[in-house]
């Protein structure tokens, strides 16, 4: 593994759920500011909609920094048996190799939420409310 790929991985997970978020939230806002929609068939179902995808992202993304995590010691130990681990300049590799493995456990729990907000980001761009 590589921790530089994780910290690009991270970089690009951020903003990407970001980007979408903001846009999710400014589409929101418009859509529910509309006094004379208060309380619509889609706005009782968008209301739904968000508590339901948040509590799913982030019970997927618990699942998957849980599996993350289950995997890390075994990726420890194969980092550490390396013999290159064991030089000094192996030494911080490795360390660096390890970071990113704690790097892919954020990874894997922000996944969940950057995919349904960038779903929700396409529908909401599609729906004019």
């Amino acid at each position: 593994m590589s921790s530089r790929r994780e910290t690009r991985a991270a970089t690009a997970l951020l903003n990407t759920t970001g980007t979408a978020a903001a846009n999710v939230i400014a589409a929101r806002m418009l859509a529910f500011s509309n006094p004379a929609t208060m309380l619509s068939p889609w706005h009782q179902s968008e209301t739904r909609r968000m508590t339901a995808e948040k509590i799913d992202a982030t019970t997927d993304g618990m699942q998957a920094a849980g599996m993350e995590l289950a995997m890390l010691p075994a990726r420890i130990m194969m980092i550490g048996a390396r013999p290159a681990s064991w030089t000094p300049a192996g030494w911080m590799n490795a360390w660096n190799d390890v970071a990113g493995l704690w790097i892919g456990v954020g990874n894997a729990a922000l996944r969940p939420a950057r995919n349904t907000a960038v779903r929700n980001q396409r529908r909401l761009s599609r729906t004019s409310r």
